[in-house]
């Protein structure tokens, strides 16, 4: 089963074992409220965690774990991930994707011709922009319906239609 990014332990926060987390998920509500599992990744092994408390300061999340009180049980995690487990996501809607499932997918014109990789995947507010990278550079397609036609999940197979010139 595949593990999940959702956050990133950047350091601690007190005396107390809270820790500092840099959220990587768009619904951090979902992944960290109280009672929520995660899973840190440790260079010794996946250690699980139950979320005892969170709140948010400056953009990062304030969270405390059960049976961790102490800064000393806590340090050795900074630059930790917490993941989460392929099975514990929320189901999509056929339009919607998460980011992982985009990463590296393959972006086919409607009529077969391969136009490259998708490589990165720029946040805009309005709507991710999918950097696909093709034979001799890159191009940008806004991932929306009116651009991404189909995407096979399993497959990584996207079909676009593009607009005159966006080549």
């Amino acid at each position: 089963m595949k593990n999940i990014n959702i956050g990133m332990l950047v350091n601690t926060h007190g005396l107390r074992g809270e820790v500092k987390i840099k959220v990587l998920t768009d619904f951090p509500q979902l992944r960290f409220h109280k009672g929520a599992t995660v899973h840190l990744q440790l260079p010794t092994g996946e250690l699980d965690l139950c979320v005892a408390g969170v709140r948010e300061s400056k953009g990062q999340l304030i969270v405390k774990f059960e049976g961790y009180d102490d800064i000393n049980q806590v340090e050795a995690w900074k630059g930790s991930m917490l993941t989460i487990r392929e099975d514990e996501l929320q189901e999509l809607d056929a339009y919607e994707a998460y980011y992982y499932e985009l990463q590296d997918a393959a972006v086919y014109t409607m009529d077969g011709t391969l136009l490259g990789t998708v490589t990165e995947i720029i946040e805009t507010g309005a709507n991710a922009v999918l950097r696909v990278k093709t034979a001799d550079k890159d191009i940008l397609i806004p991932f929306v319906r009116a651009f991404v036609k189909e995407f096979d999940r399993k497959a990584k197979v996207m079909k676009v239609e593009l607009l005159e010139g966006l080549l």
